[in-house]
């Protein structure tokens, strides 16, 4: 089964670097990739039978490769500006 969006998130600007909070209840680190291009952050997980992508477009560009933390189902994204 193909969701077309994940759990909610938010993005928060902060003077330096962007930061995407993102639920995801019952994905495993590993089956969670996140591709940056740019202006934008593509994010697809898989939780069992279920597949779940989210396309963000952000306000400004960002840089680098994303850092990533996970806890209690939850994913923090920082992501620098250009």
């Amino acid at each position: 089964m193909l969701a077309d969006t994940l759990y909610g998130f938010d993005v928060f600007d902060e003077p330096d670097r962007v930061q995407v909070i993102v639920e995801l209840p019952g994905v495993r680190k590993e089956d969670r990739s996140v591709d940056m291009r740019s202006t934008t952050l593509d994010i697809i997980a898989r939780a069992g039978t279920r597949q779940y992508h989210r396309h963000i477009e952000l306000e400004i560009p960002v840089k680098g490769e994303p850092v990533i933390s996970d806890k209690n189902g939850v994913s923090g994204i920082l992501l620098g500006m250009v």
